[in-house]
């Protein structure tokens, strides 16, 4: 709508301006000019490859530290999950320190940066191999529940799960540890947890060798306020405790890590290459520094940020370049728009008109679009003389295409919601009782009129719940729930869809005796089965519809009516208890005892849906 009174506000304010044969050709050179523009602008940013030196940053330093930081910790992951299968699933002794030690020794020798593997039990007595880096030794030993350490546990943590515990300090070592558990369990029950403890100075180590590498800081951060890895955490760092396992960022040794996430100074770096990595530039101490950082879940209660910092006085001047020549793209661009619109304005008043049309076809709102008017431009004259018989043509083809029908379509088109297969659906029959009879006397135009009266009242009633109509047989009608969107109360939708219908009947019973005229009686049978829907008929004429064994006792449902239903029955409802055991508390279903259907060998429970007559008046 804004668009359209924009529009319509430049055609007023350019409304005198003499329109000269010219017009196409100046309007496409204006395009062509500004797309030029904007392509040459872009070619130049491309050649001074703004963004190069900070994708290599990204790409080579951050992703290059996240599978090496995944690559250090995944031992950890396979070796503890490992374990706890082989005692669990081997029924491993565990009271048999031997047995398990070896176990336990052998597994840690072939994973170097695993500092200690141990296994507690549910008694808190703890196995631990433990690496000696100093003589190259593993060293077994047992700590039973007294120790602090194993008092620190609990082991109803492990219980539900593996998982990545917090940093933890060790003070007897002098360092800070990441451990991860894996639950054991034998024969469904929780016998204790294998864990995996790995020192975070391997963390640091292996960063600070791949920053020299490329000239940047790496760095590891636990959260947003703690250093987790750090090349001046190699040989340890002051401070730590049982309290605060890690340093502070805000009292780091490192002042540029430190003032990573500070607002002053602080600019936004337009989003790079891989879009999981976040950057921004900041100004501190007379420089400009350049921040690239991922943050990785998965490791621990909180997220890892990755990442690393570089000098980018070049980097600067880059974005600096590339702002300068975005400015002026884009005021080429919009001076070239203007001129487009001064130029334009009459050719845009009959696209908007048949924009708006299109969109009411869209929407299938056939019976409100007008006719095209005419234009000077011979290219849009023709445009308006073909939408217009394309027009008339849609106006018949409306009338005989089910609309909601056309519409859930269009909205599942995304689905493939019109090819052919097997799914659960609600089928309903309606029949006029003694229909031959009662148009004997009546003239065709009489019988015409009667049956599209009825028709409406039936279609509106369905078509309130939702319902399709898929199509009318003589004085009958069919219609189906659940298709082609999935409708997880089909079953009571169509039931409120034949008490709507037994209403509509009765009342307009009422005003046909007021006019002297015989009363109607209808018979509506429902099943709920599975049924094949979709499109079925021959390449040039198909039909949205579905066939199957429950459509043929949805149709026999309606025919056991005459049985069923005695003389004078305004409306008769009957439906199978598939349908029936689909219906909530809101419908009183009376059981019409097991009855055999034409043309079925075996019994049904059908149940009768009774209508009160006097829920239906307005």
């Amino acid at each position: 709508m804004k668009n359209r009174t924009y529009l319509r506000m430049m055609s007023r304010w350019y409304g005198q301006v003499p329109i000269t044969i010219t017009l196409a050709t100046a309007i496409g050179t204006l395009v062509l000019v500004a797309v030029g523009v904007v392509f040459g602008v872009g070619v130049w940013l491309a050649q001074k490859n703004t963004f190069d030196l900070l994708r290599f940053n990204a790409e080579q330093s951050v992703v290059a530290d996240v599978s090496q930081f995944t690559q250090h910790l995944r031992p950890a992951e396979h070796l503890t999950r490992f374990l706890a299968q082989q005692i669990g699933d081997a029924h491993i002794d565990t009271s048999n320190t031997s047995t398990l030690g070896s176990l336990l020794t052998g597994a840690l020798a072939g994973a170097q940066q695993i500092e200690a593997i141990l296994y507690i039990d549910v008694d808190q007595t703890a196995h631990i191999a433990r690496r000696n880096r100093e003589t190259g030794k593993v060293d077994l030993v047992e700590i039973d529940s007294s120790e602090r350490s194993i008092n620190r546990l609990n082991l109803d943590d492990f219980r539900q799960g593996p998982r990545w515990g917090a940093p933890v300090w060790r003070e007897d070592f002098q360092k800070t540890y990441l451990n991860r558990f894996h639950p054991v369990t034998q024969d469904g029950n929780f016998i204790g947890a294998v864990g995996a403890v790995t020192s975070i100075e391997g963390l640091s180590n292996f960063i600070d060798q791949h920053g020299v590498r490329t000239e940047g800081n790496s760095f590891i951060l636990y959260g947003r306020d703690q250093v987790l890895a750090h090349w001046s955490l190699i040989d340890g760092y002051p401070g730590r405790s049982t309290e605060h396992p890690l340093p502070m960022l805000d009292t780091f040794v490192d002042p540029v890590l430190a003032s990573i996430w500070q607002t002053e100074g602080r600019r936004e770096m337009p989003q790079a290459e891989p879009q999981e990595i976040s950057s921004h530039f900041m100004e501190l101490f007379n420089e400009r520094f350049a921040f690239v950082y991922r943050s990785v879940e998965g490791f621990g209660p909180e997220p890892m940020i990755i990442g690393a910092y570089f000098q980018s006085n070049d980097s600067i001047k880059e974005i600096q370049r590339m702002s300068a020549a975005l400015i002026a793209g884009i005021a080429t661009l919009f001076i070239s728009l203007l001129a487009a619109i001064f130029l334009g304005h009459r050719i845009a008043q009959p696209i908007v008109r048949f924009s708006a049309a299109a969109a009411r076809i869209r929407d299938l709102d056939v019976s409100r679009i007008e006719q095209l008017p005419g234009s000077v431009f011979r290219e849009l004259n023709d445009q308006s003389i073909a939408f217009n018989s394309m027009l008339r043509a849609l106006r018949w083809f409306e009338l005989y295409v089910p609309k909601k029908l056309v519409e859930r379509l269009i909205r599942n088109a995304g689905d493939d919601g019109t090819s052919s297969g097997a799914r659960e659906v609600t089928v309903m029959f309606t029949d006029i009782v003694g229909f031959s009879s009662m148009s004997e006397g009546m003239s065709a135009k009489d019988v015409a009129d009667f049956v599209n009266h009825h028709f409406s009242l039936v279609a509106d009633c369905i078509e309130s719940e939702q319902g399709t109509i898929d199509k009318f047989i003589g004085d009958a009608v069919m219609a189906f729930w659940g298709a082609p969107e999935t409708q997880e109360d089909s079953a009571e939708k169509a039931c409120r869809a034949a008490l709507a219908i037994a209403g509509s009947i009765h009342r307009d019973n009422l005003q046909r005796q007021a006019n002297g005229e015989p009363p109607v009686a209808i018979r509506i049978g429902i099943h709920t089965g599975i049924a094949t829907v979709g499109n079925i008929g021959a390449p040039g004429r198909l039909n949205y519809t579905l066939i199957g064994d429950s459509v043929n006792i949805g149709q026999r449902l309606e025919q056991l009516g005459k049985k069923l239903s005695p003389a004078g029955t305004e409306v008769s409802v009957l439906i199978s208890s598939e349908t029936q055991r689909r219906l909530g508390a809101d419908f009183t279903a009376v059981s019409a005892g097991k009855q055999k259907l034409r043309g079925r060998s075996k019994t049904i429970e059908v149940y009768r849906l009774p209508f009160d007559a006097g829920d239906s008046s307005d």
